[in-house]
């Protein structure tokens, strides 16, 4: 368990990077200066590249730890009787909350990009969302599966 509570600490650390990153482009889309726009892609192309990364990490630590197919929460019921437990509430706490702070504000880029499209006279959006039927959603959790943005923690 302390290789996992060693490797979340790490996990959360990078989330809130990634949070105060996400923070930083809502704030350079908000100007609209195209330059700093280019580099914002850049750079969230090179995020995502490192969240993909952070992601295979963790599937196989969790897959070597014996914890594959389990969800973070059966992860904390699992060690409520060790002395790792508030370690790992607090931990999930932190990254539930960098994970969910992302997502709110890469959904008010959307909407800001989206204004500026409509602002240029372009209408139609395309989206790579899922359809909600394909989507694993943050109900389908599971440690070592997917993205920690695409699911549940």
């Amino acid at each position: 368990m302390e290789r996992i509570i060693t490797f979340l600490e790490e996990y959360a650390a990078f989330f809130e990077q990634v949070e105060q990153k996400q923070e930083e482009k809502l704030a350079t889309l908000t100007k609209g200066e195209l330059s700093a726009v280019e580099q914002t892609i850049v750079m969230q192309q090179a995020l995502d590249k490192q969240i993909q990364n952070m992601e295979q990490r963790r599937i196989q630590l969790f897959l070597e730890e014996g914890f594959d197919g389990k969800t973070f929460k059966e992860l904390l019921e699992l060690a409520q009787n060790e002395a790792y437990y508030s370690q790992l509430e607090a931990l999930y706490q932190r990254i539930e909350h960098s994970v969910t702070s992302v997502k709110f504000i890469n959904q008010k880029c959307v909407k800001l990009a989206q204004t500026a499209l409509a602002g240029m006279g372009v209408t139609n959006f395309p989206t790579n969302a899922p359809k909600k039927s394909q989507a694993k959603g943050y109900e389908a959790y599971r440690a070592g599966t997917g993205s920690i943005l695409q699911t549940k923690i």
